[in-house]
Formats: structure tokens, sequence, C-alpha cells
């Protein structure tokens, strides 16, 4: 837990004041009942009808005291807890969005928001609710076992013979409870992570008739849980029922014992009544512990995959003294570079390819070629296992990602509209948006203040392609990324924007395209194949050398010609 520390330091001040808070409420408590034993033993003996009033009221002030000072002390912790886990929180999710595309390769987003969600709230349960209540338990029950073993030795002795049954079942508990807790919240996220990605594709999984299959998985995954659910129950119950038992059976004997003491008259009534009232308060934090020994279980569970997620460190960094954006006069190059997503399974082969600055130029080939795996590189999304992505001879790893983001823009054929208005999707003011939404064809069908994404009015996937387009070019990049992005968009609107596109001045355009109309107006034009440069040049230069470009444009023609 110690790296939660740095979230506790700003409210050290606040903490020793609860805690001090909960103290006073431990006092309060231990002398109401000593004051229920002092009006039998003294008040009612001698009659004194004033001073049982004066004992009641300061019982009562006891009473009232003790827990106005737990809840305030309870708020105040608990806003606290609210507070440090909303600190991991964001601190969780920024280090999630930090992270390369290798990373969410392996770790599918419903986990990840499991681990956000659900782990953290263990944790804030087990600080709000264990942690911060451990000193003032163990400062009660130290002080009622004082005051037991100055006023009646016999019952303290009984009371301190039930420890080590306690100790011997809090083991047991603990030998065999971690292990079912920690599959619990395994196949838990599972189903979570399985229910999230799943829904998504719902119209996905309805178009080919998939919806049974996607049932039958998920009754799987929750017949799973309920396993695991079952068996860590079990342990709970068990252990619960065991602790109550010892304590009941605690409670009949000193119970028996103090009667017979106080029939020999070695012990007074009032003395037998405090006891018991003590034994009670005494037993509190034990009750409270059983119950949260679950608590403690699972927020051990989470807190152990919170540092586990903390500890896997982005491999995509800001060097420490980053180099100052070159500007674009020269070239974006891929020099020999080589990838792979699995170890053994090259992506990319060596390759090298330019592309000027001022200039258009299109990346063409056979799907899983490589040709987005290019455009991750641009971006640094991933780095090369070899070879260096350059801007004017600077490598892009000695650059500081957000500034070489800000740079390029890229519009990618799978379309990600955020919910909220129209300028905030495009991260501008309402003018700006308006100016752009003309730009792109928009301005009839939306506003700058209109609502998209979930829950406002449904785009079509060209309408949002196009709201897409207008996003990337909000900041006047230096560069564009086009990544099948007219691919939902008719002829006439996909030439229009081509036109908008050339028309400003210097851009440098990228354009990954299986449509090779899109593309013939290229500067140049790479072909890959398998992760290689196979061939280059303009779209005249290599329909005239025949080679593999030349068959995809004619297969294209016919396929084009056949459909017409």
């Amino acid at each position: 837990m110690r790296w939660l520390l740095p979230w506790f330091r700003p409210h050290a001040g606040r903490l020793v004041l609860y805690e001090a808070l909960l103290v006073g409420a431990t006092a309060l408590s231990l002398s109401s009942s000593w004051l229920v034993g002092r009006a039998l033993d003294v008040d009612v003996a001698s009659g004194d009808r004033d001073g049982l009033l004066r004992t009641a009221l300061l019982y009562a002030g006891a009473v009232v005291g003790a827990g106005g000072l737990t809840w305030a002390a309870r708020v105040g912790i608990e806003r606290i807890a609210q507070d440090v886990m909303r600190g991991v929180k964001e601190r969780l999710f920024a280090h999630l969005l930090d992270h390369d595309l290798a990373f969410h390769d392996r770790h599918p987003p419903g986990r990840l928001m499991t681990r956000v969600q659900g782990d953290t709230e263990a944790l804030r349960t087990l600080l709000s609710e264990v942690v911060l209540q451990a000193g003032p338990d163990l400062l009660l029950f130290l002080g009622l076992l004082g005051v037991l073993t100055v006023k009646a030795p016999l019952m303290a002795a009984l009371v301190a013979a039930t420890l080590p049954i306690y100790a011997v079942l809090l083991y047991g508990f603990r030998r065999i409870s971690p292990q079912r807790f920690i599959l619990s919240r395994e196949v838990a996220s599972r189903l979570t992570g399985f229910v999230a990605e799943h829904l998504r594709a719902l119209p996905l999984l309805r178009a080919y008739g998939r919806v049974d299959w996607m049932l039958a998985r998920a009754e799987h995954l929750s017949e799973e849980k309920f396993e695991a659910d079952y068996r860590a129950g079990l342990a709970m119950v068990w252990f619960f029922n065991a602790l109550f038992a010892v304590r009941t059976v605690a409670y009949a004997a000193i119970l028996w014992v103090g009667a017979v003491a106080v029939s020999r008259g070695a012990l007074t009534l009032g003395v037998l009544l405090m006891t018991l009232d003590y034994l009670r308060k005494m037993f509190e934090p034990f009750i409270r512990l059983q119950f949260h020994i679950v608590t403690l279980e699972k927020a051990r569970v989470g807190e152990q995959r919170i540092r586990e997620l903390l500890a896997q460190a982005p491999t995509i960094r800001a060097p420490e003294v980053p180099t100052a954006w070159p500007g674009l006069g020269s070239a974006l190059r891929l020099d020999d570079v080589h990838l792979a997503y699995t170890a053994g399974v090259p992506i990319l082969r060596g390759l090298s390819l330019s592309v000027p600055a001022g200039k258009h130029v299109a990346l063409v080939g056979a799907t899983g070629s490589g040709k987005s795996t290019i455009v991750q590189l641009l971006f640094r999304f991933r780095d090369p296992d070899a070879g260096r992505v350059t801007v004017d001879g600077v490598d892009v790893r000695e650059l500081d990602p957000a500034v070489l983001r800000a740079h390029i823009g890229l519009v990618l054929q799978a379309v990600h509209v955020l919910p909220g208005t129209v300028a905030e999707n495009l991260g501008v003011d309402e003018p700006t948006a308006a100016r752009l939404l003309a730009e792109v064809g928009l301005d009839g069908r939306l506003a700058p203040d209109s609502l998209v994404g979930e829950g406002a009015p449904a785009l079509s996937r060209g309408e949002a392609q196009l709201l897409c387009f207008a996003r990337a070019i909000a900041a006047n990049p230096s560069v564009l990324v086009l990544d099948e992005a007219t691919a939902s968009m008719d002829p006439a609107t996909e030439s229009r924007i081509q036109a908008l596109l050339a028309a400003r001045p210097g851009c440098t355009r990228v354009t990954v395209a299986h449509r090779l109309r899109t593309v013939a107006d290229a500067d140049h034009i790479y072909v890959i194949d398998q992760g290689a440069l196979a061939e280059s040049g303009t779209h005249a230069s290599l329909l005239a050398h025949g080679g593999r470009y030349a068959l995809l444009w004619r297969a294209q023609l016919a396929a084009e010609g056949a459909a017409a």
C-alpha cells in the first residue's frame, strides 16, 4: 500500500483530525458502559435519585457524543477515500491512454474497464472501512480489556481465552480464501469484458445469426462466475458462522460465570452489566473484521492487479530532452523498417519509402500487406523493431509523441464520433466549427452545437466520415494521413473531398487505399506486398511497367465493368 501514500499526503491533517475524533468516540464509548455500572452500584444502591438522573444524562451525552464523533469521522474518512480513489482512477486511466497499441492488443477494453472501476472500488472500501478504522478499533479493544482487567479479572481472562480461537479461524480463512477470491475476480473480469465487447458488435452478430452463440458463451461464463462466487461465498459462510458461534459461547459463559459471582457477592450487578456491555463492544471490531475480511481479500486482489497494470511501463515515451519539431521541409521517411506484432511473424520486412513534403503519396497493396502498420509507425503508435522513421532526418523517437501527432491529421475507415457537440468533436470553437462543416458539406445537416455520438440522432456512416475529415483538418496539420477514409462516400462526395484536400497549400498527404481510382492522381504510389516494397512510381509509369499495380488496376476495371 506504500504506493498510495502520495495520494494521502495532501489529506494528512484531516486524517489526523478524523482519527482523533474516532479516538474520542472510543473514550466516550468506554465511559458509557462504566456509567451503566455506576448507576447500579452507586446511585441505585444508595437510593440517590438526583445522582441517578445525573448519571443518566451523562450516559445519554456519552452515547450521543460517541455517535456524533463517529459519524463525523466516518464521513470525513469516506470523502478522503473517495478523493484518493479518484486520483488513482485518473492515474490509471492516464496510464492506459499512454500505452502503445501493442499493450491494448493484449488487454481487451472490457477487462481494463473492470480494473479501472471494480478494482479501485474494492480498494476504496478497504481504505475507508478497514485500514483507517483499524487504529481506533484496536484502541477500543485494548481499552475494554484493560478496564475489565482492573474491574473484573476473571471476566477479562474468559474474554482473553477466546482470542486464540479467533486467531486460528482467521489464519485458516486467510489460507483458503485468497485463491478463491482471485479466481472470482478473474472470471468476473472475463465476463464483463465479453459482454462489453460483444454488445458493441450486436448489429453484426444479429446480421450473421450469432446471437445464440453469444448467449451460449455468456451463459458459460456466467456459470463459471457462479461456481467461483459459490466457492468463495461458501468459505465466507463457514468462517462467519464459526466466529458467531465462538462469540455466542463466550457470551453465555461470561453471563453464567458472572451470575454465579454476583450470587456469591464476589461481583456486583453493575460490574456484570458493564462487563457484558464491554463484551458486546469488544467484539464489534471483530464483527466488523469478519465482514471486512471479504473486502480485504477482494481489495488485496484488486490492489495487486492495479499495481501489476501500473508496473507495465509504456514503451512509447517522450525522451527526457525531446528534439524540437524540425518542420516538414524535406520528407517523412521509413528506412529499412522491420516490425512484427508476434515474434517470428514479420509484418514489415526491411521496408524503405519516402513521403516528400507537399506531395501526395499513396500506399496500395493486398489486404494484410502492412499498409495500416506504416500509418501506425508514422504516428508512433508503435516503434519498429529495427530501422528508423524520420522527419527531415530526425528520428521520431527523438520527438515528443504529442508534438509529432499534433502535426499529423488522421482519418480512418473506422469512424469514431465521440459523445458531445460537433464543436467538441472537432476540438474548436463554434465559429470555426461552422466554417469546417461548410467546407466538408455538412452545414445543411449539422450545426456546431448539434449533439452527436451515443444517445444523439444517428449519423450515416458517410456523414460521420465527413465529420472525421473536418476534425482532421481543423488543426491545419503538416501531414494528412487517410486510411481508406473515403470508403463510405459516394463518388461525387469523394471527388469534392479530394478537391478540397488538393487545394490545401503545402499539405503533405499519405493515402492508403484499395480503390486505385482514389489515388490515380497521386504524385507517387508505393505498392506494398507482404511487408516489403514491390514497386513504386506514378500511376502511368506503374501501368506501363505491367507489374503488380497494373494487375490490380485491370482487375478493378474488370470488376467495375462487370458490375455495370
